[in-house]
């Protein structure tokens, strides 16, 4: 299996992330992570002329930031990449460190099977896909997502423009995770309302047996309804304080070799879900700066943009 995690890393250094042969590479990762975080090494390696692999204790939350002084290290180096337990996307140090020139590619959760299966598509097709899914995002005003499971939610998204996590981590300061493959913007804060029905997988259990229910008003979470994970959530949400029930993205899976497993960072790119998130929204245009991000993902949903149909039940028009 090693050598298909060698071949996976090398396709995400040279084609996802474009690294030299005079650049330098820092790979960090965390124990559960280890056997990828190793390839990663490996194969950059034998392609620029420092591979350097830091390894750090899993966080106890996505978004929760880097231990000193790995952190400051991020902006040290041409190419970062992260495969850890929890991701390091929403933190500042990442953000940081794309602001001061880093490529950064963030893959929290991953796992082999994953990381082979998923690094092995057209990233060419998946670019043009995505970047066009995206486009239409950034046109619409008001965005609306139903499902038959009840979903109900609306949200103004403030001119806000989509970004396209496409693959395309090759130029000075780009940020994306691997495997890449959504469409995503922050909601406008305090105008998404409705009912949020999370039916696919979430980060505290996994794929979803028994839907996650949550009512939203004025931007945030007001209702969190009986479910096993429940009282987990509502104790982050207590511990990180009001911001972390902030409604803040909504996102578009695009990509074709991804199949709902349980780990969020490939559910969310599953083609023909949506997934919406609770916390931080900054990494994505947003104000809001909170050290959680919990994304829930939901399927076959129905999306209007400013009211006309935009994705039915799952498949895109």
């Amino acid at each position: 299996m090693f050598d298909k995690l060698l071949e996976a890393a090398s396709i995400a250094l040279e084609q996802c992330l474009s690294l030299h042969r005079n650049e330098q590479l820092l790979v960090v990762t965390d124990p559960p992570c280890e056997v990828i975080g190793l390839a990663f090494r490996q194969a950059g390696a034998a392609i620029c002329k420092e591979a350097v692999l830091v390894e750090i204790s899993p966080r106890k939350q996505s978004g929760n930031e880097p231990p000193p002084p790995i952190g400051d290290w991020f902006s040290q180096f041409d190419v970062c990449v992260m495969p850890t337990s929890k991701s390091l996307s929403h933190t500042q140090a990442r953000r940081s460190a794309c602001e001061k020139g880093a490529r950064i590619a963030t893959l929290p959760g991953i796992t082999p099977e994953i990381f082979i299966r998923t690094m092995n598509t057209d990233w060419k097709r998946l670019g043009s896909f995505t970047r066009s899914i995206a486009n239409r995002l950034s046109s619409a005003k008001t965005i609306r997502i139903a499902t038959e499971s009840g979903t109900d939610i609306t949200f103004e998204t403030g001119g806000r423009r989509a970004k396209a996590d496409d693959g395309n981590i090759g130029t000075k300061g780009a940020f994306g995770n691997l495997p890449a493959g959504e469409a995503y913007l922050a909601p406008f804060e305090g105008t998404a309302r409705g009912r949020l029905v999370i039916d696919g997988s979430f980060p505290i259990c996994g794929l979803i047996s028994e839907p996650l229910i949550v009512d939203i008003e004025d931007g945030r979470v007001s209702t969190v309804y009986e479910h096993p994970v429940a009282q987990i959530l509502l104790k982050q949400f207590d511990q990180y304080g009001p911001d972390a029930r902030n409604i803040a993205e909504f996102g578009v899976g695009t990509i074709d070799t991804a199949q709902l497993c349980g780990v969020v960072l490939e559910d969310e790119k599953v083609k023909g879900t949506i997934h919406m998130a609770f916390g931080d929204n900054a990494s994505m245009g947003g104000n809001v700066h909170v050290p959680i991000h919990q994304d829930g993902v939901i399927k076959c949903p129905t999306v209007w943009l400013d009211g006309k149909l935009f994705m039915d039940g799952g498949v895109h028009l």
